[in-house]
């Protein structure tokens, strides 16, 4: 329940205080006094985005604070928990809004996000106003509102994650699908250019190796010149170095035998003749296998060329040509994959079609008998209210299709959605003698006045809802339909506080509390003043009401005569 609301520097408010009572709480008073300001200020705790005017003109920031009991049962308590937030038996909530757009929020003094704020006051407090009547002409919420009477909103849930999970799958499977064509497009080059480079049998470095070769081959007689010519003046002419070496050596030896200090030059001269034997050795089998052929030359200069061709489509070395093999091999082997997977999902669609058919099916019986009890209520509800030969029903009806999307959202000839495998519409007859037709075609603005408060006090047995705000509600009615929409309320706030700002004496005159809202000026500045009333003051305000500015004797005894009635009708 909304114990207080505290209201600083909002449009015309500069500071007001309001100490809401149980029952029903009425606030009336003169067009433009501000009213409208009261539903502003409740809608910023809402988490609504604030207007321009939010802020009172030369202040620096607006202030809205809110003091709500609740019941230690309330589904709240827990919701208050998971958010980290403190759980007691009341709950202040706070939001400022900065002249540079800036907001904040506290709930219980702990600072917290605009949408955490309106996910909380939204299990408090509700506001019906002239959007909440648009929204009842648009059929898309018909069907929600009876899965709330019905008390099928987890069911309904169940409903929504089941598409959402088929949904995601069906993406998932048209993307392999897509996927899939773009590798068939591409599968034929690809397994055309494994084949191409497996039959060319590339060796890593191959390509360098090759290369050298080549070099070699070129200069080969140039090579053999040179060799052979190192190999006379090593080892076979007469002066050759290893005949010089050999004698230097025996010289040296032939000294050593006389000083025994030279023996370890002469091992180092012993050392370098075998080191020269090995290298002439070396020479000689170089020239042994050095290859003087055009025909090998042509051979390393063709798979040259060939490497070359590979390495210019597929990599500037033979390890980038092996490397893309690799990937596209890679590739063609998840092209198997994503056929598996495709198969895979397929099963996963088609069983989720069919526990999607199931819940829809199980929801969309139980709707169908709901609708019933809420068309049979409803109509005894506006009995009370003036609209006696009042017909009303809910017509259901096949989900229209998408020829680009039934296909994959449809079981055993019945279309899937979201919401069930139905459509559910509010129809009314409003005369005797008139057939049922679309709500939003037909019924007036006092009509949908009275079906939506009827709908309000339907719905909040299955809401956790302790605090019902109603604004406009006496929209298109007045007179005697009035004292039935007062009744109504008073009847409403039996289970719930309910609080209603309108402009008839006959609501207003079964308030169990009353406040005036008023103009007036102070310093050059036009405000907003809220009163409480007591009883006399209450019945000059129902005079006011009934016949304008001044109230008359006449005006006041008819204002005395329905307060009274309806005190008894309260009782």
């Amino acid at each position: 329940m909304l114990d207080q609301l505290q209201i600083t520097n909002l449009a015309l408010i500069d500071q007001l205080t309001l100490s809401f009572s149980k029952g029903l709480n009425i606030l009336s008073g003169e067009t433009g006094a501000g009213k409208s300001i009261i539903i502003k200020a409740v809608n910023l705790l809402l988490g609504e985005k604030p207007s321009a005017d939010t802020i009172r003109q030369g202040a620096e920031e607006a202030r809205v604070e809110a003091l709500f009991s609740l019941p230690f049962d309330h589904p709240l308590q827990d919701l208050l928990g998971s958010l980290g937030l403190p759980s007691e038996e009341q709950i202040l909530v706070k939001r400022t809004i900065q002249t540079g757009g800036k907001s904040r929020a506290w709930i219980n003094g702990s600072l917290t996000n605009q949408s955490t704020l309106g996910r909380v006051t939204r299990s408090l407090i509700g506001i019906s106003n002239q959007h909440e009547y648009q929204s009842l002409l648009n059929p898309i919420h018909h069907l929600f509102l009876l899965d709330r009477f019905a008390g099928l909103l987890d069911l309904r849930e169940e409903v929504q994650t089941r598409f959402d999970f088929l949904e995601n799958q069906i993406r998932a499977w048209q993307e392999l699908k897509h996927q899939e064509q773009m590798r068939k497009n591409q599968e034929e080059l690809w397994l055309f250019q494994v084949q191409e480079i497996q039959q060319a049998d590339l060796r890593s470095g191959e390509d360098q190796a090759l290369q050298q070769r080549r070099k070699v081959l070129q200069q080969a007689e140039k090579i053999w010149e040179k060799i052979h010519q190192a190999g006379l003046v090593l080892s076979e002419e007469e002066h050759s170095c290893l005949t010089n070496l050999s004698i230097s050596k025996d010289l040296v030896r032939s000294a050593a035998v006389m000083d025994t200090s030279l023996q370890s030059l002469f091992q180092d001269l012993e050392t370098l003749q075998m080191q020269l034997s090995e290298i002439i050795s070396g020479l000689q089998e170089y020239l042994s296998r050095l290859i003087f052929d055009p025909q090998i030359l042509e051979e390393v200069e063709e798979r040259l060329d060939r490497i070359q061709r590979l390495t210019a489509k597929y990599g500037p070395t033979v390890e980038e040509v092996l490397s893309y093999r690799a990937q596209i091999e890679k590739n063609l082997k998840e092209g198997e994959d994503l056929g598996f997977r495709q198969k895979e999902l397929e099963k996963e669609i088609q069983t989720g079609r069919k526990l999607l058919y199931e819940a829809s099916l199980g929801l969309s019986r139980k709707r169908k008998k709901a609708a019933l009890e809420l068309s049979a209520q409803v109509e005894s509800e506006l009995k009370g209210l003036g609209m006696g030969e009042c017909r009303f029903q809910i017509v259901f009806s096949s989900i229209a299709s998408e020829e680009e999307t039934e296909g994959n959202y449809r079981y055993e000839e019945t279309l899937l959605s979201r919401t069930g495998i139905e459509k559910g519409e509010f129809y009314m007859a409003p005369n005797l003698g008139e057939g049922l037709r679309p709500l939003a075609r037909i019924a007036s603005g006092g009509e949908l006045s009275r079906i939506l408060l009827v709908l309000k006090g339907l719905l909040s047995h299955q809401d956790s809802l302790e605090s019902l705000i109603f604004d406009e509600v006496d929209s298109g009615i007045g007179g005697s339909l009035g004292e039935a929409v007062g009744r109504k309320l008073a009847q409403l706030s039996r289970n719930h506080q309910v609080i209603c700002i309108t402009h008839l004496p006959q609501i207003a005159a079964f308030a169990e509390t009353h406040f005036r809202v008023s103009k007036e000026t102070r310093a050059q500045r036009t405000q907003t003043k809220i009163l409480l009333l007591h009883e006399e003051e209450q019945v000059e305000e129902m005079a006011r009401m009934l016949g304008g500015a001044s109230s008359s004797a006449k005006t006041l005894s008819v204002a005395r005569e329905m307060l009274s009635r309806a005190r008894k009708q309260r009782a």
